[in-house]
């Protein structure tokens, strides 16, 4: 990504781009469809009760995990492709998204336990303005600086987590990629602001458009399933509502359970991969307009304060080695 044309706003339009990467497309729509698949069983399990409530459970790990890995393999693609790399393989990608996401754990940990300390020292300063007499006074002075402490602690845990992902599908390690992020929502937070401001903008038309159209041939096609299924069941159903698996649960489970072995349960898990797939491409043009916002923020933006600590921790650490005991001394080697 050349820098001049990442300090332009209008680069935001390329994030349709994301489009042409068929491969992070194909990762993060599969991804979302085997997820997807997993939670649909995990329901059912949990509606059987009993000892299937455990395998429901590793159903939804199982959907989370794949769904978190696919987001991320496929921001490493994408990230490929804003920077003009070649894309990785599938399988890299996808198991490198591992990496990424325990890294991604780890800064958002280290936000939120950021945040929470900074809350916890505005809270015990917030205790000066009950000392008798010259409470109000602490009070006065504490409480404005105390506001535009949080809001921008708030706005740096909202705004630097994306940018700190995007910075770790870039390539950067945890701590490099948390230290940058932070320190660019704090040195440009409203430029950081109005470019996601300008990104949703972007997104928002393709996202309601593509939901529309999926949404009305969804319920279209969805009547033509309902029609036939009530067809199929014919005059049979009125005479079958007392009996059966669902007669005690009455007329509308008994509906539901009819309905569902006729069909229209699998053409509603059918329909619902149409809704990932959806969901998927507006998701990926999302992402690289993420990444493209990373690397126009980003310019300019080093980690002198992070690379000099990390200097004088290797300066200390070989002085350390120099005046590290040796095994032979003058005794003798040591067993």
């Amino acid at each position: 990504m050349e820098r001049k044309a990442a300090d332009n706003l209008g680069v935001l339009l390329r994030s349709y781009e994301a489009l042409y990467n068929w491969r992070a497309l194909l990762m993060l729509a599969g991804s979302f469809a085997v997820a997807g698949l997993a939670i649909i069983g995990a329901s059912d399990m949990a509606m059987g009760g009993g000892g299937r409530m455990a395998v429901a459970m590793l159903l939804g790990l199982v959907a989370l995990v794949v769904a978190v890995m696919g987001v991320n393999g496929s921001g490493l693609m994408l990230a490929d492709q804003a920077y003009d790399r070649p894309i990785q393989p599938f399988v890299s990608a996808f198991f490198g998204g591992l990496r990424v996401t325990l890294s991604a754990i780890g800064v958002l940990v280290l936000l939120g336990l950021g945040y929470a300390l900074v809350f916890l020292v505005v809270f015990l300063l917030a205790l000066l303005a009950r000392i008798p007499g010259i409470g109000g006074v602490f009070a006065f002075l504490l409480a404005g600086p105390s506001v535009l402490v949080l809001s921008l602690t708030m706005a740096v845990l909202l705004l630097a987590a994306p940018l700190a992902l995007a910075a770790l599908w870039h390539g950067d390690g945890m701590t490099a990629a948390l230290t940058r992020a932070v320190t660019i929502v704090v040195k440009r937070p409203l430029d950081v602001f109005m470019r996601f401001l300008v990104l949703g903008l972007i997104v928002m038309p393709a996202a309601f458009f593509l939901f529309a159209m999926v949404g009305m041939g969804d319920m279209s096609v969805a009547g033509m399933y309902l029609v036939d299924a009530l067809r199929s069941m014919g005059g049979n159903f009125q005479g079958g509502m007392g009996g059966g698996p669902y007669g005690g649960m009455g007329p509308m489970a008994s509906l539901f359970g009819s309905l569902m072995g006729r069909g229209l349960g699998a053409a509603g898990v059918s329909t619902a991969l149409v809704w990932y797939l959806a969901i998927a491409v507006v998701g990926l043009i999302h992402m690289l307009g993420v990444i493209l916002i990373y690397g126009s923020v980003s310019d300019g933006i080093g980690l002198d304060g992070f690379e000099a600590m990390a200097r004088q921790a290797a300066r200390i650490k070989a002085r350390m080695d120099e005046h590290k005991p040796t095994s032979d001394g003058p005794g003798g080697p040591s067993f």
